[in-house]
């Protein structure tokens, strides 16, 4: 597996003040490397074709909702949108009951609570004309559409494009073209994952993207790509960890 960071930029490059500041949560063997936003900025990337999730895939991240009062509007965790809408983005509803998902002209809420401002682990599961929600390794609702089919010219950690920002934390970011079974996503949410060894990952071939907001060189999250298409590569074999992703 090679990863590519030739289309990546930086938020401090697309003129965006506050870029995230850097913490990782304090666990004794491993745990996800936060980027802390604080509602005034966000981690702006061009399109790829690698988030051109067609018929089925995974989205899966940690959060952490930390604001003390409803904002006035519902802080955004990650999007892919363009003119014409979303192809898909997720939000926490401003109360921090819910969590939304946009795909296209769809829109629902799965309830949850996420006022406790702990961490939580999201994933959002499309088969193509369904998606499953899970949060901490619990399937809480099935949509009844999927990622929508629309043109995007921007893709956001921490808000829905220029708007919505998120406050609180994002970390460890997967996106992977293919359905991952619950049950790996369980197994594997608070763990490294890796090409070969004791971490290695059943579907490694099918990951996308993953964040990698502890090494500011690779701009905050690393696609996979064509090495015919790269200016600059480095095929790793060791875990593949947003901790030290991209050294």
């Amino acid at each position: 597996m090679q990863f590519f960071n030739k289309y990546l930029l930086l938020p401090a490059a697309l003129g965006l003040a506050g870029v995230p500041q850097i913490a990782a949560a304090q666990e004794p063997q491993f745990a996800p490397v936060m980027a802390e936003f604080s509602g005034e900025g966000a981690l702006m990337l061009p399109p790829m074709p690698a988030l051109d999730i067609n018929g089925a895939g995974t989205i899966e991240l940690w959060m952490a909702a930390r604001w003390p009062q409803d904002p006035g509007y519902d802080p955004a965790l990650i999007a892919y949108v363009g003119p014409q809408g979303a192809r898909f983005a997720a939000v926490i509803t401003g109360d921090r009951q819910a969590i939304g998902v946009y795909a296209g002209a769809n829109y629902a809420e799965v309830p949850f609570d996420f006022s406790d401002a702990g961490l939580h682990h999201i994933a959002l599961i499309t088969m193509g004309d369904t998606i499953s929600v899970m949060v901490d390794g619990e399937t809480l609702g099935e949509l009844d559409f999927g990622f929508a089919m629309l043109p995007a010219n921007s893709f956001t950690i921490g808000a829905m494009g220029k708007y919505s920002p998120f406050i609180g934390g994002i970390g460890q970011v997967r996106i992977w073209d293919e359905p991952i079974d619950p049950d790996v996503l369980i197994q594997y949410s608070w763990r490294q994952i890796a090409e070969s060894g004791p971490d290695a990952h059943p579907d490694i071939d099918a990951l996308v993207g993953v964040s990698a907001f502890a090494n500011p060189e690779t701009g905050g999250f690393i696609f996979v790509g064509d090495p015919e298409d790269a200016e600059a590569a480095s095929f790793r074999e060791d875990p593949i960890d947003d901790a030290d992703i991209g050294n």
